[in-house]
């Protein structure tokens, strides 16, 4: 075991400071400094850990076994601003087998800022170049320490400027799935219309499976670019006025038929004198992603509750609370969020799910539909928002009245 040496100041920091910046979360900084530490250094594979909140938190990086850094879902509680090679050992016990080869080799690299120590960085397996370290652990140091302001900062963030990237995002998104909506629905429909006519000759029964498999997949492809569309550039609500609690029940029962497989019991609680002024088919878009989603997270068993209710206005707040509200919430007792599922829970693409089950454009499509609407769309643990749960989460919308 070794402890690197001062080194020379070179470009890598600069390029670890634009990968990394900015960052919201210790599980996106770890991601950064893990790779970036990877890359520089040339190791085999390198741990990462950081202290934040009186709790270690570590990363582990290896290009053969992970396409990305993995980030170690336990905590060592520490004192604050302390980290050790034992800690930092301790936490990678949690993440990869010591019996490991490259770990015959280790060298221990402190992150230093200001003269406060925040964690450090142990390099698995050999590698030749030692010249950037000090320099690395430095900008390392520093990162840790603007993400530490930035979590403890109360400044507001300018709403004008998030409005104006996400609409950026947006626009680039819609771009793209113009582009790609050109490029690959034409060969999509090829595939999908001559599974089809092959179809309408055959007779063999697995032949006919395989060509439905095909057609159907061919059509997933063509409703993942459509679904892309749509979030990036959706069309105008056409509003009209109509009884929510009558489409809750009717979705909700063409659901229950779709996955009886499945053991869940659905409870509702539903205001059938509400009238909503709203989008008739957004609407049931969105109370079918959230059943969905509910229906998705249950493993075997479980339950699901469904309330629509009307929230009174407060008329002392500027708020959105200022007017009243038609509240639409969905619960269930299902696995839960973990942190990284919460930060993306309502970002495109992204699915918590296992990798095949889904498209990840539920939750997005219903945040976009209620920011159309002028409401708004929340995840609340389910353990905070009803005592009697035991897991499970609720999602909550919230319609103009």
């Amino acid at each position: 075991m070794s402890v690197s040496e001062p080194a020379n100041q070179s470009m890598t920091p600069l390029q670890l400071v634009q990968r990394a910046l900015p960052v919201s979360t210790a599980t996106a900084l770890l991601e950064c400094l893990a790779d970036a530490w990877l890359q520089t250094a040339g190791a085999t594979a390198c741990h990462v850990s950081v202290i934040t909140g009186q709790k270690l938190q570590s990363a582990f990086a290896d290009p053969v076994r992970f396409e990305k850094p993995f980030v170690s879902p336990d905590e060592i509680t520490v004192p604050q601003d302390a980290w050790s090679v034992r800690l930092a050992s301790d936490a990678l016990n949690s993440i990869i087998d010591h019996s490991s080869a490259f770990l015959k080799s280790v060298t221990v690299v402190p992150f230093e800022f200001n003269e406060r120590l925040y964690g450090g960085a142990l390099l698995l397996g050999k590698f030749q170049d030692t010249d950037n370290l000090t320099t690395l652990a430095t900008v390392s140091g520093q990162l840790i320490e603007q993400l530490r302001n930035l979590q403890s900062s109360t400044t507001v963030p300018d709403p004008i400027s998030e409005t104006r990237l996400r609409d950026l995002k947006l626009e680039a998104m819609a771009e793209f799935a113009a582009g790609a909506g050109h490029e690959i629905n034409n060969p999509v429909a090829t595939i999908a219309g001559r599974s089809a006519l092959l179809l309408k000759t055959e007779t063999d029964p697995e032949r006919r499976r395989i060509l439905e498999t095909i057609g159907g997949q061919a059509y997933r492809i063509r409703d993942m670019i459509g679904d892309a569309m749509t979030y990036a550039r959706p069309p105008e609500p056409i509003l009209e006025e109509f009884e929510p609690a009558a489409e809750i029940l009717q979705i909700s029962q063409n659901l229950q038929q779709q996955f009886l497989h499945k053991q869940v019991g659905f409870e509702s609680s539903l205001d059938e004198n509400i009238k909503l002024h709203a989008d008739r088919e957004q609407f049931r878009v969105v109370v079918s992603c959230l059943i969905k989603n509910s229906l998705e997270a249950i493993s075997n068993t479980g339950q699901i509750r469904i309330e629509l209710s009307r929230m009174p206005g407060n008329s002392d707040q500027d708020s959105l609370q200022s007017h009243s509200h038609i509240r639409l919430a969905v619960s269930d007792n299902g696995v839960g969020l973990s942190e990284t599922e919460r930060e993306h829970l309502f970002d495109p693409f992204y699915s918590g799910r296992q990798a095949g089950r889904g498209l990840g454009f539920g939750l997005s499509k219903c945040w976009q539909i209620l920011r159309l609407h002028g409401g708004t769309i929340d995840a609340v643990e389910e353990s905070n928002e009803r005592e009697s749960a035991t897991g499970g989460l609720t999602i909550i919308t919230l319609w103009p009245a």
